[in-house]
């Protein structure tokens, strides 16, 4: 009589090593590996690639309004009067320094200020653009520097420039600081050139 037929190999120890088999060939397996890392490291890359440029902008238009500040105090300091025409030229070319960018959210401040004793600063007079003018006899609405608040009699001329930037990504911007812009300002303070003060506006 014939016994059943046996077939090597297919017995449950054949099972247990063909099952270990499998999995170490795929623990051994790496070729899928290098696409998920990408698939999870590409949404950070994204994001720092932006976040770059929003920064490199932020910057740039940093360094223009500090130049606008610089360049309009350098102007009104190079002469000894100006009438209301000239200040109103000046504070024109001003904005153009914020080009390419836009020019409507740049607010300028120009003022002769006078310290009429130590620590006393007041406003001679003052001219602006987008952005309400200083009051005439008043005290500067700014931080003014001691030393140069030491001499009475003498002049400072002070420009303003602020500017509201607002990124691409100003959503995510208010999500995070509650706030879609951001201000960035600069103030300079310059002396008279070729008189003690400069006079304005006739």
């Amino acid at each position: 009589m014939i016994g059943p037929l046996r077939i090597p190999g297919r017995g449950a120890r054949g099972l247990r090593t063909n099952k270990r088999g499998l999995f170490r060939r795929l623990r051994g397996d790496r070729r899928g590996v290098a696409a998920v890392e990408f698939a999870l490291v590409l949404p950070f890359m994204v994001l720092l690639f932006f976040g770059m440029l929003e920064m490199n902008a932020a910057l740039t238009v940093d360094r223009k309004v500090s130049q606008a500040a610089q360049s309009l105090a350098d102007l009104v300091s190079q002469t000894d009067r100006l009438s209301s025409n000239d200040i109103n030229d000046l504070l024109k070319v001003t904005k153009a320094v914020l080009d390419p960018y836009p020019q409507s959210d740049l607010k300028l401040v120009v003022a002769s200020v006078e310290i009429e004793d130590v620590n006393k600063p007041r406003v001679q007079w003052s001219r602006a653009v987008n952005e309400a003018q200083w009051a005439t006899g008043s005290a500067p609405p700014i931080e003014f520097p001691e030393a140069l608040a030491k001499q009475p009699g003498s002049f400072v001329i002070v420009t303003q420039a602020t500017y509201k930037y607002t990124p691409s990504f100003s959503a995510v911007l208010k999500d995070v600081f509650n706030t879609d812009s951001i201000e960035l300002a600069d103030t300079y303070f310059m002396r008279p050139r070729i008189s003690t003060s400069v006079s304005c506006c006739s």
